[in-house]
């Protein structure tokens, strides 16, 4: 027994002096070993914990190269019913150079319009009210761009000529909800110089300009008199027709027209004395039950409606007159 006792003291002696004369021997370990030891001992650390498929992706994506992605894009049902059936002259607004008036411009969001001025003239400058709703540029001699941030919001634009002539705009930006089509293009033009027009009336009647024209015209001979407001409109005499065949009925009296006629094209209304007071409403015509908005301009003293529906609607405000043809 005491022999295996020292036998196991002696095999341990030796081991301790093998250990440390090798210790010894090697020395201690200058900084850059370290260092060397320490970045070993990491990436042998995270070669153990990071994924080989990481790794492989860390390597191609070393040189460039990346995945192809599937993306699928939602549709943001954002687009405007009202110009489904829209007609091909939708969206583009004529009037006649009013002089001292208001313009009047339907805006849509995310929607650009162009305003045109007449061709002869140069705009110098253009203001906007709140430029933090509307962008305004000018683009050319007399064109310029107006486009909302905002909608349900409105505002008004001045715009300048070299000439000293002032065009004043009303300018109104509508959601994309909107039943009405915006006007896209807002075009003013110079009254046009036309030849005098004249209208048939019953002979021996007396000389009377359209406006005060019975509705209903005696048959037999007629004569040629001048009708002073139908030369500014333009408007071909012998396609004219609806003397008595319009119904008129609405809110009130406001917008109750002296007189409506039409031809194959368009309905011309005529509102006499009143013209030079009235707010000039928008006008409406159904289709498939919704009010859908119709082009109109003025020339001289009549409002022309760019319909001939046997139903048109005027509305301005809270205000509506209802016009209907009866006629065949």
């Amino acid at each position: 027994m005491t022999s295996r006792i020292s036998l196991f003291l002696v095999t341990m002696l030796v081991s301790n002096t093998a250990l440390a004369q090798t210790a010894l021997n090697r020395g201690p370990q200058t900084p850059s070993q370290r260092v060397a030891q320490g970045q070993q001992v990491a990436s042998q650390s995270v070669t153990a914990s990071v994924p080989q498929d990481a790794l492989k992706q860390a390597a191609a994506q070393r040189r460039g190269e990346f995945g192809q992605m599937s993306r699928t894009t939602v549709p943001l049902g954002q687009i405007q019913k009202a110009w489904d059936k829209a007609g091909k002259d939708s969206g583009v607004h004529t009037q006649v150079d009013c002089g001292a008036c208001v313009y009047r411009v339907r805006l849509r969001e995310f929607m650009l319009s162009v305003i045109q001025l007449p061709e002869d003239v140069k705009i110098k400058n253009a203001d906007v009210a709140d430029a933090s709703l509307f962008d305004t540029k000018v683009r050319t001699d007399n064109t310029l761009v107006v486009k909302p941030l905002a909608a349900g919001v409105d505002s008004s634009l001045q715009v300048y000529a070299e000439d000293g002539r002032v065009y004043s705009f009303y300018l109104r930006a509508e959601t994309v909800n909107s039943k009405h089509v915006p006007d896209l293009l807002f075009k003013i033009e110079e009254p046009r110089v036309a030849q005098s027009a004249f209208i048939e009336v019953a002979a021996g009647g007396p000389p009377a300009p359209l406006m005060n024209m019975p509705y209903t015209p005696k048959s037999g001979d007629a004569q040629k008199v001048a009708g002073d407001y139908v030369k500014k409109a333009n408007i071909d005499p012998s396609k004219l027709r609806g003397w008595g065949e319009y119904k008129l009925w609405g809110s009130d009296n406001s917008l109750k027209p002296e007189m409506v006629l039409r031809d194959d094209h368009f309905t011309y209304i005529f509102y006499g004395d009143k013209w030079k007071d009235i707010e000039l409403p928008t006008a409406y015509v159904v289709v498939d039950g919704i009010d859908e908005l119709v082009n109109t301009r003025v020339s001289g003293t009549t409002y022309i409606v760019e319909n001939t529906s046997k139903l048109i609607t005027l509305k301005s405000g809270q205000s509506y007159m209802c016009i209907q043809f009866k006629g065949n």
